[in-house]
């Protein structure tokens, strides 16, 4: 009795007893990997078109020849091949005996990975930065501890002392002097947080307007005196002859001014010599801060304007800040359509920062100043609302508008303030936003010639939609 014949599997790799040769043949030839039919002494005998396309050769050039590459029968290996144009290409090789024309052969079957090498190797810088960006984030959080616990400790000391010396009202001046000197400290703290992330999420907007480079640098530099001065610094500054404008937001090209004079103190030892340019480089100006303090080594003259990142990661030679100035610095500049880049020739040798700003096409005749508060009315008394859920940052405002002569009253919700504004009818309402709601546009639309938040993210949008007849931001 003659016996069936086997079925024959799915795998082309190594075709079962008594198939015949052209099936086989058939089944590899289509194969989308390349299928290359090699003897055990290295001889190729056979290439599908795949095969011939990933090695860039004919058939009639491949069969006969040495593979070159040795082979187990079993064996899974990755290797280059390299072509006459420089490219080379990542193939995964698997290999299994078979026969072929009756003989004993072997069958290697090639795979293209290049593309999967190329992802794999992004995924491993990526996890490499996400590893160095969750180290950053512990040496902020370290830092961020550190520079907020420093302000605290001065503040404390001197409430003991003014409990301790409360009769002594030039040493109690003192104390209160100090008090707010470390307030304000940690408040730019605070604030520099802030702003970066209301950039990050593309919150801030600039209010533009003609700015003098000379007033802006004049300004800048009146802020850091006290700094040049402690310090002993010498400060050498040139400005340019004629008028120079930029269409900018002066507010915030002062914070990038001050950012970089502040570090240019801080990172100079005493008595040092500190550089502010000014000048006119065809439609743009540069301005550049320069100082022979400790520099920067050459590989993190970029790397310093990443988020968190300081020269000087050591918290006992800390000159303070949080990592975050010049990230800060450097989008803001970005985001008047400039540009902001540090030089050093290496540690030890000085600093150099170059802000450059297009200059404003605008013939303006005189430098537009800075809108100052209108003078208060003497003895104008006014009702005051303060709405605010922080307890203690509400009660303590409340009593220092009525030192100030005013009638004020607190709510700690927006339905608190809804009863208190119906009766009370302020004509000013200190808001916390946090506790803003649009279901008090019936009452504030009638009550109110004038909002001052407390904060400054309240959108035009609420704005309107709550019939608001004024606001003033923080």
């Amino acid at each position: 009795m003659t016996p069936e014949p086997s079925q024959s599997p799915a795998n082309p790799q190594s075709p079962p007893p008594g198939a015949s040769e052209a099936r086989f043949r058939k089944l590899i030839e289509s194969n989308a990997d390349g299928m290359l039919v090699v003897r055990p002494d290295g001889t190729i005998r056979y290439a599908n078109p795949a095969a011939t396309s990933l090695l860039n050769r004919s058939a009639s050039e491949l069969v006969g020849r040495f593979f070159g590459i040795p082979i187990l029968a079993g064996e899974t290996t990755e290797i280059d091949l390299p072509f006459r144009d420089g490219k080379v290409v990542v193939v995964e090789m698997r290999v299994v005996e078979t026969e072929w024309e009756g003989e004993p052969a072997l069958l290697a079957s090639l795979r293209d990975i290049s593309d999967r090498k190329i992802l794999e190797e992004e995924l491993r810088q990526k996890i490499a930065e996400l590893a160095v960006a969750d180290q950053r984030k512990d040496e902020f959080l370290a830092m961020l501890s550190h520079e907020l616990r420093n302000p605290l400790a001065p503040i404390l000391n001197a409430v003991h002392i003014m409990r301790l010396r409360g009769d002594d009202q030039v040493l109690r001046e003192r104390m209160r002097d100090v008090v707010e000197q470390q307030v304000r400290c940690m408040a730019r703290l605070v604030d520099d947080l802030l702003d970066v992330s209301r950039i990050t999420r593309g919150k801030i907007q600039l209010r533009l307007e003609p700015v003098s480079v000379t007033s802006l640098v004049q300004r800048s530099i009146e802020t850091v005196r006290p700094l040049l001065a402690a310090k002993m610094h010498e400060l050498h500054v040139t400005l340019p002859d004629e008028p120079v404008r930029i269409w900018a937001d002066p507010v915030r090209l002062e914070q990038v001014m001050n950012n970089l004079l502040n570090n240019a103190v801080k990172y100079t030892d005493k008595g040092g010599r500190i550089e502010v340019v000014a000048e006119v480089d065809g439609d743009d100006v540069t301005i550049r801060v320069k100082d022979d303090g400790i520099g920067i080594d050459r590989e993190m003259q970029e790397a310093i304007f990443g988020l968190f990142t300081q020269v000087d990661h050591s918290l006992a030679r800390s000159q303070g800040g949080l990592g975050i100035g010049l990230t800060l610095a450097r989008n803001l500049v970005h985001m008047h359509n400039g540009s902001l880049v540090a030089r050093s020739d290496g540690p030890g040798l000085g600093s150099e920062f170059l802000v450059k700003l297009p200059i404003s096409k605008e013939e303006i005749k005189a430098d537009v100043p800075l809108p100052s508060p209108p003078p208060p009315t003497p003895g104008a008394s006014r009702r005051v609302l303060v709405v605010d859920d922080n307890l203690p940052s509400a009660d303590s405002l409340s009593l220092i508008i009525k030192l100030w002569g005013h009638e004020c009253r607190v709510a700690h919700s927006g339905p608190d303030a809804l009863e208190e504004a119906a009766v009370f009818r302020p004509d000013v309402i200190l808001l916390d936003i946090g506790a803003f709601s649009l279901r008090m546009q019936s009452v504030l639309s009638v009550a109110l010639p004038l909002v001052k938040s407390l904060f400054s993210h309240l959108s035009r949008r609420m704005i309107l939609d709550a019939s608001l007849p004024k606001r003033q931001s923080k």
